[in-house]
C-alpha cells in the first residue's frame, strides 16, 4: 500500500514538473489549451528582438480574437479603425504539439481579395489571462484578457 501511494506521488510530481510547455509559463494548468486561447486578447506589450527593448502598446481597442470554431479575427485600431475597415477574418489552429499557433488570413477591399496572410506564431505564454506570443523574426506580443 506504501508502495502505491510513494508511486502515485511521484507520478503527480513529474507530471507538474513535465507540464510547462512554454517557455513563460504556467508550468502547470488544469484548462485546456484550446480553452485558455479562445479568447479575445487586447495587445499590451511588443518585445523588438532587433533592439532588444520592450515597448508599451497604448489600448486604443485593437484586438485579436480566435474563436472556438476556428475563426479568426484581429483588429488593429491605429491602421484599421481610420480607415473604416471593422477587422481581418480568418482561420486558425493549433500545430501539431500545440506549442504554435497556425493562422491565415486576407485582406479585401471592394470583394477582392489583395493579399493572404499565413503565419504560424510560437507561444510563449497562455495563462487564462494573459498570452505571448512570439512571431517568426524574434518579436513578441503580449497580450491581455480583454
Amino acid at each position: 500500500m506504501k508502495l502505491a501511494k510513494y508511486t502515485f506521488s511521484l507520478v503527480i510530481i513529474l507530471s507538474l514538473i513535465a507540464c510547462g510547455k512554454y517557455e513563460e509559463g504556467p508550468g502547470f494548468s488544469l484548462l485546456p489549451k484550446s480553452t485558455r486561447l479562445q479568447q479575445k486578447w487586447r495587445p499590451i506589450e511588443k518585445f523588438n528582438a532587433s533592439s532588444n527593448t520592450v515597448e508599451s502598446i497604448d489600448r486604443d481597442g485593437s484586438y485579436i480574437e480566435f474563436v472556438k470554431d476556428g475563426s479568426f479575427k484581429v483588429f488593429e485600431d491605429a491602421t484599421m479603425g481610420q480607415l473604416g475597415i471593422e477587422g481581418l477574418v480568418g482561420t486558425w489552429n493549433f500545430n501539431e504539439d500545440k506549442s504554435a499557433v497556425d493562422y491565415e488570413y486576407s485582406y479585401q477591399a471592394l470583394g477582392v481579395t489583395l493579399w493572404t496572410v499565413s503565419r504560424t506564431d510560437t507561444i510563449v505564454k497562455m495563462k487564462i489571462n494573459s498570452l505571448g506570443l512570439k512571431r517568426a523574426n524574434g518579436d513578441k506580443y503580449y497580450y491581455e484578457y480583454f
